[in-house]
């Protein structure tokens, strides 16, 4: 006697979109919880090709409905997600959430990584606020340029704590990439900070994202960072944003800089090729290790070493 066919497996995304419709009412989730659900949409609904798709509810019908249930939440979750955002923006404008408090709502959701993806509670919170993607594309990496990756909460936390930046710093984010450091460290604190991109689109998207907050210590540049004045700087924050000749050049700038007076230098990132282009001032006398972290690790704490 013939068999019949083997049923055909369901589709990779049905599990996921069964499990993503069984949560909780968007409504009566935090701005953290709502950018978790939001990535976890649209990563189903980036990754179904239409055609695909066609193909599927061609040879299972009822997976259509599942679809439009699916799209239907990813919306109410967009929408949650958008006013989150907007309340906590409005408190930023109008002075309703100081710098202080602020700082402490963020860090208040905590940095332990998530036992199945690479984000933690202070990371959600942030880039739901900012509706920024931990790692961006889209834009060509230029010579000795690297791709664009967000800080982590508690690397800005850190340098947040190490610097103590007030009224009289100027903090300059070498590489600002989509701006998550920037915006936060501009309203966590009273220091004036200035975001420096090679990157078009990621300017634009930084530029986009901080007119919401109306921060007015914060302005972001367009410009190749080696035709950059950053003489005004007190601190100056990188986050692996370039290597080669570009990391070299920059060191010796701040180098020259932490000659005429106390400067800070946050740089992370791996030795070769760029934390040795930093440890070179240090051997030249115009740097040095600040005493509390000698260690190299994969950050650098630099102070001018004639102020040390």
């Amino acid at each position: 006697m013939p068999t019949s066919p083997a049923p055909r497996a369901a589709p990779w995304w049905v599990e996921r979109a069964e499990t993503l419709l069984d949560t909780k009412d968007p409504r009566t989730l935090e701005l953290g919880a709502l950018w978790e659900l939001f990535e976890r949409f649209s990563f189903v609904k980036d990754n179904v090709e239409p055609d695909l798709l066609l193909l599927d509810v061609q040879a299972r019908p009822e997976l259509q409905a599942l679809w439009v249930s699916l799209e239907a939440h990813a919306l109410s979750v967009t929408e949650a997600l958008d006013a989150a955002g907007d309340d906590v923006a409005l408190q930023l404008r109008t002075g309703g959430l100081s710098a202080a408090h602020f700082r402490e709502r963020w860090e208040g959701f905590g940095f332990t990584e998530a036992v199945d993806r690479a984000s933690t509670g202070a990371d959600d919170w942030l880039e739901g606020l900012l509706r920024i993607s931990r790692i961006t594309t889209g834009q060509n990496r230029p010579p000795f340029g690297q791709v664009n990756l967000a800080s982590r909460a508690q690397r800005i936390s850190d340098f947040l704590s190490l610097i103590n930046p007030g009224k009289r710093d100027t903090v300059y984010d070498l590489g600002c990439g989509n701006g998550k450091f920037a915006i936060t460290v501009a309203a966590s604190s009273s220091a004036r900070v200035k975001g420096v991109e090679y990157g078009q689109t990621y300017v634009e998207s930084a530029r986009r994202t901080a007119e919401r907050f109306a921060l007015p210590n914060l302005e972001f540049i367009h410009a190749d960072v080696r035709d950059v004045d950053l003489s005004d700087g007190t601190a100056f924050y990188l986050y692996f944003p370039f290597w080669g000749e570009v990391a070299h050049a920059v060191a010796r700038v701040l180098g020259g800089i932490a000659r005429t007076r106390d400067i800070t230098v946050y740089a992370s990132g791996p030795r070769h090729d760029y934390g040795e282009h930093f440890l070179e001032q240090v051997s030249q006398g115009a740097l040095c290790l600040a005493p509390q972290r000698l260690d190299f690790a994969d950050v650098m704490v630099l102070r001018s070493a004639a102020f040390a």
